[in-house]
C-alpha cells in the first residue's frame, strides 16, 4: 500500500466510501486516486490491534484515553505526533489505548463493534472508571458512531476535526433550517444515506451526547460542517487554531485541551496526590 501524509485530502462521496453498494465496493473502496495514493484498504483483525499503557494487570490510573487514528494514519500516529508527551507535560494521570482502526473496519461496518467488543468491555473489566474517546478526522467519525451505536458506554468524546461528510448542499440545508436541532425534528435516520442519518443523530442527540469537546483549525476543509457542529455543544468545549486539517494544527489544538479545557481536570488532581 503506498503511504501517505496526513494532508487535506478530499474524501470520495460518503454513501460509495462508509455504506457502499455491492456493485461499487471495489471500484469505492479497493483503488481509490486520491491526490496521487491509491488507497488499497488493509485486512480487519479480530481483536483489533492495539498499542498504549495500559498493560494487562490492575491500571496505573482510573482514566483510559482511548485513541483513534485518521484515515491515512497507523495507530502509532499519536504517540509520533506527541500527544501522549503531552498528556505527561500537563500533568494528566492517565492510562493510553490507540486503535488499529483504519478504513477497512469502516468498509465493513464493524468499527464500532470492534471499538466496543475488544477494548472498551475488557476495560471497564479491569476497573477504568472514566474512559475518554479522542478521534481525530476519520476517528472523531468513529467515536461518534460509538456513542449513535453503542451509547453510554463512555465518559467523553474529544473530536479534533471529525469528518461529518461533505455534502455541500446537506449542509446548507442544516443551516438554512436553523441548525441540526431543528433540522432533525420530526425526522427519522435513512438507512444507507450516511450523512442524512449522521446528521439526524446529531440533531436529535445533541443534549444526550455525553460531555464532549470539539476542536478544529480555521482554514480546515471541513470547518464548515464544524461550525454546524458547534452550537450543539457549551461554548466552553469550542476549540479553534489558526491552520488546516493537519497534525501541526492538531497538535496546537491537543495542547490547549491538555491544559486550558476542564477535560482533564480530574486527571491533573490526581497526579498531584501524594
Amino acid at each position: 500500500m503506498l503511504e501517505c501524509d496526513q494532508r487535506v485530502r478530499p474524501f470520495p462521496h460518503a454513501r460509495t466510501f462508509f455504506w457502499p453498494a455491492p456493485r461499487v465496493l471495489v471500484l469505492g473502496l479497493l483503488v481509490l486516486g486520491l491526490a496521487g495514493c491509491v488507497y488499497l484498504p488493509r485486512a480487519t483483525q479480530r481483536p483489533v490491534p492495539t498499542i498504549g499503557s495500559q498493560g494487562k494487570g490492575s491500571p496505573a490510573a482510573s482514566t483510559l484515553v482511548v485513541f483513534l487514528p485518521g484515515r491515512w494514519d497507523r495507530m502509532d500516529a499519536y504517540e509520533r505526533h506527541g500527544f501522549i508527551a503531552e498528556m505527561a507535560r500537563a500533568g494528566v494521570r492517565a492510562d493510553w489505548v490507540s486503535v488499529d482502526a483504519h478504513p477497512g473496519y469502516y468498509r465493513e461496518r464493524s468499527v464500532v463493534d470492534r471499538l466496543h467488543e475488544d477494548v472498551l468491555v475488557p476495560a471497564r473489566a479491569r476497573g477504568y472508571r472514566r474512559i475518554v474517546i479522542v478521534g481525530i478526522s476519520l476517528g472523531g467519525l468513529g467515536a461518534l458512531l460509538s456513542e449513535r451505536d453503542q451509547p453510554g458506554k463512555v465518559d467523553a468524546l474529544v473530536l479534533i476535526a471529525p469528518y461529518l461528510g461533505q455534502n455541500k448542499r446537506l449542509l446548507a440545508e442544516i443551516a438554512a433550517t436553523g441548525g441540526p436541532a431543528a433540522w432533525a425534528k420530526g425526522r427519522a435516520p435513512v438507512e444507507g444515506v450516511f450523512e442524512r442519518d449522521l446528521w439526524t443523530f446529531l440533531g436529535k442527540k445533541n443534549a444526550s451526547l455525553p460531555p464532549t469537546w470539539l476542536a478544529w483549525g480555521d482554514k480546515d476543509s471541513f470547518a464548515e460542517s464544524h461550525r454546524l457542529l458547534a452550537p450543539l455543544l457549551p461554548s466552553d468545549r469550542l476549540f479553534t487554531q489558526p491552520g488546516a486539517h493537519d497534525w501541526e494544527t492538531w497538535q496546537a489544538l491537543w495542547q490547549q485541551l491538555c491544559e486550558r479545557s476542564d477535560l482533564f481536570a480530574d486527571e491533573k488532581k490526581a497526579a498531584r496526590l501524594p
